[in-house]
């Protein structure tokens, strides 16, 4: 986050994307940030676990508490989780890539939870074959930019595909199963934090 308001063309395009909610937008995002940080943040899981229990393909959005995830399931269920993360390196500098990929993957892989990057197709596979929950948000220059390929993710591996959504509610974190996301989003819009380009665009 403090990479990217480095960047002024980012900003331009925040403000254009959010307009007057841009105040509302960037206060709700940096408490979501600090819960997230936060190790002991109560948690809820509000859906039924047992859909993940052979195995699935869960997505969302760049919305709300998204990174407390794996740790909710693994309050329920003893299962393998995966989830896909970009590199860093692709579009930054080498030094300041490297950096933050190696804080943001010795953070997510806590709980022996399995980081995946998109280039790693064949392991992703096999991850959800042996019945693992793998995880990824599919949105970018739109809320579905990358839906139709964990859609046929889903189909190849033969495993659910199931929408998800976290986020603070009343000192909590719920996440939601199998729920209705652009629902979830209309309720709650200051909630949504991808408001800059996909990388494939910057």
């Amino acid at each position: 986050m403090v990479v990217y308001w480095c960047n002024r063309n980012r900003r331009q395009h925040f403000k254009h994307k959010v307009g007057k909610k841009s105040y509302k937008n960037l206060k709700t995002v940096a408490r979501n940030i600090a819960i997230m940080i936060y190790s002991n943040t109560k948690c809820k899981l509000s859906g039924d676990p047992s859909l993940l229990t052979s195995g699935a393909v869960l997505y969302s959005f760049h919305f709300g508490v998204w990174e407390l995830m794996p740790r909710i399931i693994n309050q329920h269920l003893e299962k393998d989780i995966g989830i896909l993360v970009n590199r860093y390196t692709d579009n930054n500098s080498p030094l300041v890539g490297r950096l933050l990929d190696k804080i943001l993957y010795c953070w997510r892989s806590r709980h022996d939870v399995k980081i995946f990057y998109p280039d790693e197709v064949h392991s992703i596979v096999r991850f959800l074959k042996n019945g693992g929950i793998f995880a990824t948000l599919v949105d970018g220059n739109t809320i579905y930019a990358k839906f139709n390929k964990i859609v046929k993710l889903a189909h190849l591996c033969r495993v659910p595909l199931i929408p998800f959504v976290v986020y603070y509610d009343k000192e909590t974190a719920i996440m939601q199963l199998n729920c209705d996301l652009e629902q979830i989003l209309k309720q709650r819009p200051y909630d949504y934090w991808w408001f800059y380009k996909s990388r494939e665009s910057n």
